[in-house]
This record gives C-alpha cells, sequence and structure tokens, in this order.
C-alpha cells in the first residue's frame, strides 16, 4: 500500500543541514524541518537551516521532543534526545556501521581509532541504544590524514542517497528491517572536554588523527603552555629523532612561532593553534614543555 502523508526531517548539527539540503536538491519535498539549536555546534548549522526552510517555505518546528505521526516518514539525524514517541516509519541515521560503535561520536572515535572503513547506518529507534533493526547501509574506504569535517561531509552524502531510497521505499509501502547482530556490537561513549587533551606521550601519527578527530566543528584539541590553554587544530608529522632521553611534550625546534613537539615515537609541528578566545596563539620560547591542561 502506498504512502501519502509528509517527510518530515529532525535534523542538528552539519550532518542534519546537509541531509536537509541534499533532499531538497533531489527534487524531493519536506513537509516539515525540526531542529533546536546545540551550545556547542561551531559549524553555525541552526541558522543554516532555518535559512534554508525560509527560503523553501518550509515549516520549521524548533523543540527537542518533536512527535512523530503515524502517516510521516520522519527522518532524524544528529539527534540527541529521546523521542516521546516513534512509529514504524520513523528512521535513524547513526554515523556508524552499526552493530559496531553504537553511542555517542562514533566518527570521532573510529577517527582516533584509524579506521580505514566508515559508514552510516539507517535503522528503527528503540529502547536500546542504535540497537535497533537496519533499513539500510552503507560504507566508505577513507585515507589518512583526515580531518572530521571532511569525513562527516561524506557520510551525509551517504545519508542523502539512502534517505532518497528509503523515501521511495516508504512511498511503495515497502520498508523492510533487518535485526543487527548482538555479538558485533561494540559501543562509543560520549566525550567531555577532559577528551580533547593531547597525551604526549602517544606516537606522533596517533596524535595527529586525535587532533584531526577532534577539529571543526568539535572544539579542538587542547594542551597547556605554562598557564595558559591552548586548542591545536592543525599538525604535521615529522620524521622520528633518537633522544638518548624522551622528554614528551618538550619543544626541539621553533620555526616562526610553530614548535615542533617530541611525542612518544615521532615528531609533530603545530601549523595552527589558539588561545580559548579564538585568537592565534603564536610560540615565542624555545623551552616549553606542553603537557596536561
Amino acid at each position: 500500500m502506498s504512502r501519502t502523508g509528509r517527510i518530515v526531517v529532525c535534523g542538528v548539527g552539519l550532518k542534519g543541514a546537509i541531509l536537509f539540503e541534499g533532499i531538497l536538491n533531489k527534487g524531493i519535498p519536506i513537509g516539515q524541518i525540526v531542529t533546536y539549536r546545540q551550545p556547542d555546534d561551531r559549524s553555525g548549522s541552526f541558522e543554516r537551516i532555518r535559512e534554508v526552510a525560509a527560503r523553501h517555505s518550509i515549516d520549521v518546528l524548533e523543540t527537542r521532543n518533536p512527535v512523530a505521526q503515524p502517516d510521516d516518514l520522519t527522518f532524524l539525524v544528529g539527534w540527541q534526545y529521546l523521542l516521546s514517541n516513534v512509529t514504524p516509519s520513523t528512521i535513524v541515521f547513526h554515523d556508524s556501521l552499526l552493530p559496531r560503535y553504537r553511542g555517542f561520536a562514533p566518527t570521532v572515535t573510529a577517527l582516533i581509532k584509524g579506521d580505514r572503513e566508515i559508514g552510516v547506518t539507517a535503522l528503527a529507534p528503540t529502547q536500546r541504544v542504535d540497537a535497533g533493526p537496519i533499513v539500510a547501509q552503507r560504507s566508505l574506504t577513507i585515507s589518512y590524514p583526515i580531518k572530521i569535517q571532511n569525513a562527516l561531509e561524506q557520510q551525509a552524502a551517504l545519508m542523502i542517497d539512502m534517505a532518497v531510497e528509503i523515501i521511495e521505499q516508504w512511498r511503495l509501502g515497502k520498508l523492510s528491517f533487518t535485526p543487527q547482530l548482538e555479538d558485533g556490537a561494540t559501543f562509543s561513549i560520549w566525550r567531555d572536554d577532559a577528551d580533547y587533551e593531547i597525551d604526549w606521550s602517544k606516537s606522533a601519527h596517533t596524535i595527529e588523527r586525535f587532533v584531526n578527530a577532534v577539529d571543526h566543528p568539535y572544539a579542538g584539541a587542547s594542551t597547556s603552555v605554562g598557564k595558559d590553554r591552548i586548542r591545536v587544530f592543525d599538525v604535521t608529522v615529522l620524521p622520528d629523532m633518537r633522544f638518548e632521553i624522551r622528554d614528551v611534550g618538550k619543544i626541539w625546534n621553533l620555526e616562526n612561532g610553530r614548535p615542533t613537539v617530541i611525542c612518544g615515537d615521532g615528531m609533530l609541528k603545530i601549523n595552527s593553534c589558539r588561545h580559548e578566545d579564538g585568537s592565534e596563539f603564536l610560540f615565542h620560547h624555545l623551552r616549553l614543555r606542553l603537557g596536561p591542561c
């Protein structure tokens, strides 16, 4: 039996904005957009969503607790709150290849770990976190170094293709779901500001992945320089040097205000870093040790 309800997109953050625009660009009408302002979102997605919705005369509802209607196809992407009700046509987009990385910030976790394959899963919401049956899944291969925004944008493109297929299946009344394999389930825990701190005892390549994984639209990796706390946004791995005593976090070289730092294995040049207020930070002294905040 074919469906004639509305398509509703509940979206926040960069992925929410890209999915919303992507569906519209495919010529598919959207009946309503539901969103809310995230205090930690640095991508400007809330304003971007509202602007696009106004341009297309689409109703915008600002709430953290939308009510899914049984006749509608409701997409959720980037959503951080539980729904008070769901319907058989409520679909959640999760940026991992479920059942791996159920939970929070899965792409950040995948990039920190150095996964070569990431992806997106569309599933039905259940009481258990990201454990519902799957309606669609797509993967992509990545290479390093890669910034988190690049990875999120590639995943959002997969979401758009999946959304188009799901809409067609829904219109034909042919949505089908496949249970997840519980034996393969792993989990990704939420992150707070303490999780942005650089551990200089790790390898230069590991730190490089970490810095890129928490870059914009996240807050950025952090470290301390004396009494100052700075955010590190861009680094380059350099060839290692053989130190008789390896004091990690110490600056070895300073060039135009950009330091080369000793890591647990390898060397790392900091190309871009800022004060907490967003102003540029330049190093002026060689004899400094970077460390815990």
